[in-house]
């Protein structure tokens, strides 16, 4: 309450300003998708998805013809492997609508927000465009987070030192055909950006449960095609007809601010 009211006369200085540039038409962006300073830092999504059904959505920029097969079900081609690390996606049921998927937020906007900053749409007006032709990814949150993934990855020297140090004292995963048979996991993190507090992000983790970055190797390549065929193209849809709310505790300090 003490931090609102330190930027109170900020507040009401840029609410002026941003209906301002409305009114002459400069401005558009949807102001109520901003982190605001009563907001939680980092909503844990995993706590959340325990406790009830949560949708999230992914703005793909092709043809509604080339993200979507003819039975309404998600191409597998519709994203690539490389995208999959650290997927950009948005959360549904709280402040973030699916119309507002028609702003792409640039530059300072995608910087990671930082609790104790305040965000005025003031500053970054230069940090996003629009969009008009996309089709929108419906997905179900509770389907693609916390997937076991198994993987193959070739028995090199390096990896068998790796193996055998994290596998001291349990059972060491089976080696077939010259390569380690290993389980890498999904996760779904909240990652509020400065122009999107509904922001997400998809990790992939690897079997001692470390970041996987895309790199050119086949069992990275052939982790991240297990995702999207096995994972997110069967918790897609190209349509919803309801979406479930986020109670607002789970993402504010105090329902009453």
């Amino acid at each position: 309450m003490l931090r609102i009211l330190k930027y109170l006369p900020r507040i009401l200085k840029d609410t002026f300003l941003y209906n301002y540039q409305r009114w002459i038409g400069k401005c558009d962006f949807p102001v109520s998708i901003l982190p605001r300073l009563n907001y939680i830092s980092i909503i844990d999504i995993q706590s959340l998805l325990n406790g009830q059904t949560v949708y999230i959505l992914r703005r793909s920029d092709k043809s509604f013809n080339d993200t979507f097969n003819d039975l309404g079900n998600l191409r597998e081609d519709a994203i690539t492997p490389k995208e999959i690390p650290f997927l950009s996606l948005n959360m549904l049921g709280g402040l973030f609508k699916p119309e507002h998927t028609r702003f792409k937020v640039l530059n300072n906007g995608m910087s990671r927000w930082k609790n104790n900053d305040f965000i005025s749409i003031i500053d970054f007006l230069n940090d996003f465009t629009h969009i008009d032709n996309y089709c929108i990814v419906y997905i179900e949150a509770n389907g693609i987070d916390s997937q076991n993934i198994p993987y193959d990855q070739t028995a090199t020297k390096d990896l068998t030192r790796e193996i055998n140090r994290f596998f001291e004292h349990i059972d060491k995963p089976v080696i077939s055909d010259g390569n380690y048979k290993l389980e890498g996991k999904t996760k779904l993190l909240h990652d509020p950006i400065n122009l999107n507090y509904w922001h997400l992000e998809l990790n992939i983790l690897d079997y001692k449960q470390n970041l996987i970055k895309y790199k050119s190797s086949k069992y990275i390549e052939d982790f991240c095609k297990k995702v999207i065929n096995d994972i997110i193209c069967a918790n897609s849809f190209s349509s919803l007809t309801d979406i479930p709310e986020i109670p607002k505790n789970i993402y504010r300090k105090s329902v009453f601010l």
